[in-house]
């Protein structure tokens, strides 16, 4: 017999995983425990494991320092708007190349947009940050928003999702049915892609949501910081308020954590079908 399939063996690996779950969860857990607490009572030992009833005051002291709702709405806003413009952007140009692998100069034009992944962010970031000024984009939220949308990853990944997704014979049938590329697009391959589509905008999503380089290179004036440099700032200068701090926290990574619940299924199908081929 496997030993893969034996009862013990399954069993000894079904406890694995819980305990590998367990470290993954527990520092969250006990972050979401110390939020509400008092500061006496973090510093205690043995340190507190139930949740107690200090929240109310703890959020109370957070917003008295920290716009949270504010900076949670640009958050919102900047995260939502980037990761809609990467899906079209990315989904578009990605059926292109998918589909008009043959045309004049498509070899050349998907090897520079390959390059384009190798490049560090950083090679460009003076002469971005350039523009930026120049577009009177400083301390606004739109260079979090537009610049991005451009991604090489997003079309190198949706145009895989395509080739893999997508069978040539359904571009043949939809042309002899009289419908053009956009309706192509709009009608044959979006419904077909949603799994690979669900796995870029979480993960557009929660890189966008915990973006905090360049939120703190182009945003000055505090009721534009989304919220991980609101609570960067809260760390810095009133680190001292543990259970302010906590609950911070915890408010930054809820979103992600809702989020991926939410489209957990298509971020896994995704997965699946936008492995890469050959």
């Amino acid at each position: 017999m496997n030993g893969t399939g034996s009862p013990v063996a399954r069993r000894a690996i079904t406890v694995m995983i819980y305990l590998v779950v367990l470290v993954f969860v527990l520092p969250f857990y006990w972050m979401v425990v110390l939020a509400t607490h008092d500061n006496a009572s973090i510093y205690h030992f043995p340190p507190p494991l139930l949740p107690g009833g200090n929240l109310s005051a703890n959020w109370t002291r957070l917003v008295e320092v920290v716009p949270v709702l504010r900076a949670m709405g640009n958050s919102i806003l900047v995260a939502v708007a980037h990761t809609a413009l990467v899906l079209v952007l990315a989904s578009l140009v990605g059926y292109g190349f998918s589909r008009f692998r043959q045309a004049p100069g498509a070899r050349w034009m998907w090897r520079v947009l390959l390059a384009t992944i190798f490049i560090p962010g950083l090679v460009g970031l003076i002469p971005w940050y350039v523009l930026i000024a120049r577009l009177g984009w400083i301390d606004t939220l739109w260079p979090l928003i537009i610049p991005g949308a451009a991604n090489g990853f997003a079309v190198f990944w949706m145009r895989q999702v395509i080739t893999q997704t997508v069978p040539t014979d359904l571009y043949d049938a939809a042309r002899i049915d009289g419908a053009s590329d956009w309706r192509t697009y709009w009608t044959v391959v979006l419904p077909l892609i949603r799994p690979g589509l669900g796995a870029l905008g979480v993960w557009t999503f929660m890189g966008t949501w915990t973006a905090f380089q360049i939120p703190l290179i182009v945003l000055n004036s505090q009721q534009n910081f989304t919220l991980p440099l609101a609570m960067a700032n809260l760390n810095t200068l009133y680190g001292q308020d543990t259970a302010a701090v906590m609950l911070g926290s915890v408010i930054s990574v809820l979103p992600i954590f809702v989020a991926f619940l939410l489209a957990a299924k298509q971020f896994m199908a995704g997965l699946t079908a936008g492995a890469l081929k050959g």
